[in-house]
């Protein structure tokens, strides 16, 4: 017998033995794949029967704390953001939002209701009730808003390197929930400050010492961009209008910040905002802002997510009690740290 037909004979017998293993083998793994949905499927469905926490299923919450935990700890409450040369920052920055923003807002109505102070009484700003102020709304400060937001930006952002597009006028938007219910508040918002307290102007806050600084912008959607930013350290606000104390000599452990008709409010722990490079910003890019970046005042903080630092800022309340927070009661991190 030649060799050919020794090799050809050695073919035939192996090649059944193949076919059955890879046959084998293929239905085990159909069988592990569909037993491997099946039980992805029943956990799927048991997770979404589970409770919820502040929005999220109970793994997810939990993986969202622990991440927002380590942040917290490397990055502490005394860690810098990179700063830039002026030079590198945008000229026309983007407006990252317009939730809580009044277009039709009379600028000279605007000012800063202060409570939870130590001693309020002695300060010449001083009244009974900040809720006795009313802020005014007209329809004709619409159309000043829009020309001072086109005046600032007339020609197309760079934001990402990679994405160019049209600025987005504002003028228009009132408060409220966006179209189909998109961003509708889950909760209603809290009160309105009241109480003893001072109503500042936009000259109280300019008597403080002058910082600028230039820092990198983020937003949690993904784009980010350079800004440089003009305003007060709020710790100078801070050590110009001291809060009470607590009867142990302690600081007051938070601030709840919101915009005049209170549809848009932040919380923030106190050492975040007495961090050095948190401003009470009225500037940006060398210029008085503009409504649709928060004229007059807003919260300049670059290692937080630009959802927190909130626009048109119109009250400031300290307390001991936490916060509630716009997109914290949408399920985002109540910290929004980077």
């Amino acid at each position: 017998m030649s060799q050919d037909s020794t090799s050809q004979d050695s073919t035939r017998l192996v090649r059944p033995t193949l076919d059955a293993e890879i046959a084998l083998r293929t239905r085990r793994s159909l069988l592990t794949g569909a037993v491997t949905l099946a039980a992805a499927a029943i956990g799927l469905r048991l997770w979404n029967r589970g409770p919820k926490i502040g929005g999220m299923y109970r793994p997810l919450r939990s993986a969202f704390n622990f991440n927002s935990a380590v942040s917290g700890k490397i990055l502490g409450k005394t860690a810098l953001a990179p700063t830039y040369p002026a030079t590198s920052a945008v000229k026309r920055p983007f407006p990252n939002g317009p939730l809580g923003l009044r277009m039709d807002l009379d600028p000279a109505s605007w000012r800063l209701q202060l409570t939870g102070l130590h001693q309020p009484q002695n300060h010449p700003a001083f009244v009974a009730d900040v809720a006795s102020w009313q802020y005014r709304y007209q329809p004709s400060f619409t159309q000043q808003a829009s020309k001072a937001d086109s005046a600032f930006d007339d020609q197309p952002l760079d934001l990402t390197g990679n994405m160019t597009e049209d600025n987005v006028k504002l003028s228009t938007i009132g408060p409220g929930p966006a179209k189909n219910g998109q961003n509708a508040n889950p909760q209603p918002p809290p009160p309105r400050p009241s109480g003893p307290g001072l109503l500042l102007t936009m000259t109280d806050l300019k008597c403080l010492p002058f910082v600028e600084q230039t820092t990198e912008f983020k937003c949690v959607e993904g784009w980010s961009q350079i800004v440089t930013y003009g305003g007060v350290r709020f710790r100078d606000f801070f050590e110009a209008y001291l809060p009470l104390c607590n009867a142990d000599g302690s600081l007051p452990r938070y601030a709840a910040l919101a915009t005049p008709d209170g549809t848009y409010y932040s919380g923030f722990e106190l050492a975040d905002l007495l961090h050095p490079q948190t401003l009470l910003c009225y500037q940006m890019s060398r210029q008085d802002l503009t409504p649709a970046h928060g004229a007059p005042l807003r919260l300049a903080m670059p290692l937080k997510y630009g959802y927190k630092q909130i626009k048109q800022i119109a009250s400031i309340t300290y307390s001991n009690t936490k916060p509630a927070d716009y997109w914290g009661s949408h399920s985002y991190d109540w910290d929004g740290g980077l």
